[in-house]
């Protein structure tokens, strides 16, 4: 299995989640709930996989995998994932996070349910991006994929001052990613041709 299916199976969920919860909140709850298992199945193969080092993480300080694809390839932008036993614990502590946060919510959240669950997937999808990507401009878009849905999830289902709340997490992590931003392309300005 490679990384990219980590990172569709819970953006593909989430998706199948907000069309299924036009039908049913219980078809939604159960369809984030397959998808993330099935993105936590694949995890833990990976985890199987590798042969563990002294430190009891797979990979003996090497990638357990690897992909790369040209994405925009005039400014040297690529789909570039690697998973590493660090990373792997990352993915894996994510994907059980979300399973949990599926069961919890169960019958915590009773109203626009398809939309929760489609914020839910795609912000894990989000972090499972920034987890494995291993080309900077892709880490901030994964990082930025992350924090409308975060977002939606602050403003509708929050509680106390939940508006307030929503709109200074979405300032902040903007005023932070553009810092970022700016520092990406610094970066490449001042090293590309090196590197």
């Amino acid at each position: 299995m490679n990384l990219e299916a980590l990172i569709l199976i819970p953006m593909a969920g989430g998706a199948l989640a907000c069309l299924a919860g036009l039908r049913s909140a219980v078809w939604a709850r159960w369809v984030s709930l397959v998808s993330l298992a099935a993105a936590l199945g694949v995890a833990l193969s990976w985890w199987g996989a590798a042969p563990l080092t002294g430190d009891g993480l797979p990979g003996g300080g090497r990638w357990v995998a690897l992909s790369a694809r040209p994405w925009i390839p005039e400014f040297g932008i690529s789909l570039f994932l690697g998973i590493d036993g660090l990373s792997l614990l990352l993915v894996l502590l994510t994907l059980f996070l979300g399973v949990l946060a599926v069961a919890v919510s169960w019958r915590e959240i009773g109203e626009r349910v398809g939309f929760f669950h489609f914020n839910l997937l795609w912000t894990i999808t989000g972090l499972l991006g920034v987890f494995l990507s291993l080309d900077l401009f892709l880490f901030f878009f994964f990082w930025e994929l992350m924090i409308v849905p975060m977002y939606f999830l602050i403003g509708i289902w929050g509680h106390e001052n939940r508006h307030d709340a929503a709109v200074k997490f979405f300032l902040f992590t903007q005023a932070s990613g553009l810092l970022m931003l700016t520092a990406i392309i610094g970066l490449h300005v001042a090293y590309a041709r090196q590197t």
